[in-house]
């Protein structure tokens, strides 16, 4: 295997030298430092999160490929992290990466669900090629009584869907298309996690939750306790969707209330998936270290109102009838008439409100 090295945050790294980053026999994507950087500075957050002292964290980097994730938990968030990879050619270029950062770490060539059920971890990083749902039985035995998760999903058609049949399959909700798909996909996606850690007596808080390219990134602490799953279960509640006028709701209709076709529906998660306290804290860890890219999508995404599911407004005025009208102004009259409003990096088109469909097109 033909290497090239380069640097990325704080470590140097070999990788290797192919033109495209599904051609290597390591995958390394350099696309995905944006979402690294923002991993390392979750990762400095852990003492105060767990409450632990910085170097009693015990991490993993569940499916590590190069090594790059795990080793910038170490050398810049100063996180004890264990690598592992399935890929025996991945653990090989991983001691290879150790060695020319002199750091010194646990590595290991094994299936990620073995290492989970067989040892206890504070923190799981899951970042797999398709859906993390195939690890997370094995993470929810890994943590003690409390811990913290991030995971990745890029299986986002299923989960948006444009496979309902193949999400329903894999996470136990047959999904639909509407305007607002990107927070669905995102919140069945957290709902099956949910659902999944509760049988453990598990709980899962969202602390990030953020929609980039073609995947999802999910960050959240683990707790142990009946009284905190059943108080998560009771976020749980349904969404229609009517797709002959775009009317939704948060709430089990079978028929649309305004048109009375016939709807789509779905029960998920509809609590919060940002904690606004967090992303406060993780907007000074960018700004210390210069993340500028990376701190405007934080900063996006803590601007945005906590009601669940946004409007697309193109879509809604397409379904209305209606010429599209600037959002700044859409959102300028919702907040002069009492509403809250804002923008979501969701999507560049789209508000969140808590103004109900009906009084959204009167603004439109």
């Amino acid at each position: 295997m033909k290497l090239r090295e380069i640097k990325e945050g704080k470590v140097k790294l070999k990788i290797p030298n192919v033109e495209k980053s599904e051609e290597g026999e390591v995958f390394y994507n350099p696309i995905m430092t944006f979402d690294r950087n923002i991993s390392t500075c979750v990762a400095d957050l852990l003492p105060e999160i767990l409450n632990k002292k910085r170097n009693d964290i015990k991490a993993l980097d569940a499916l590590s490929a190069t090594g790059v994730r795990a080793l910038r938990y170490i050398k810049e968030s100063e996180i004890n992290t264990w690598a592992n990879d399935a890929n025996p050619k991945a653990a090989s270029l991983i001691k290879k990466n150790l060695k020319i950062n002199n750091i010194e770490m646990k590595i290991t060539n094994e299936d990620a669900n073995i290492i989970m059920r067989k040892n206890k971890f504070d923190f799981i990083d899951i970042d797999p090629f398709g859906s993390p749902i195939y690890f997370l039985d094995s993470a929810a035995r890994s943590f003690p009584k409390e811990g913290f998760l991030s995971i990745t999903a890029t299986d986002t058609a299923p989960l948006c869907g444009t496979y309902p049949k193949v999400c329903l399959r894999r996470y136990g909700i047959e999904s639909f298309k509407p305007d607002y798909y990107n927070e669905l996909g995102i919140r069945i996606l957290i709902s099956s996690m949910m659902k999944m850690f509760s049988r453990y007596e598990i709980s899962l808080t969202p602390y990030l939750s953020y929609s980039r390219r073609h995947y999802f990134r999910v960050y959240g602490k683990i707790e142990r306790g009946v009284k905190r799953v059943n108080r998560e279960m009771k976020e749980f509640g349904y969404i229609s969707h009517c797709f002959n006028c775009g009317w939704r709701g948060a709430s089990l209709n079978q028929k649309c209330p305004i048109c009375g076709s016939k709807t789509k529906f779905c029960e998920i998660y509809l609590g919060e998936i940002q904690n606004k306290t967090f992303l406060n804290s993780l907007k000074k860890k960018m700004e210390k270290r210069m993340f500028v890219k990376e701190k405007n999508l934080i900063d996006k995404i803590r601007e945005e109102v906590s009601f669940s599911l946004y409007y697309d407004t193109h879509y809604i005025c397409k379904k209305a009838g209606k010429q599209i009208k600037k959002i700044e102004n859409i959102i300028k009259d919702l907040k002069e008439s009492g509403f809250k409003a804002s923008r979501t990096h969701f999507c560049p088109t789209a508000i969140k409100t808590n103004a109900s469909f009906e009084e959204l097109i009167k603004f439109i």
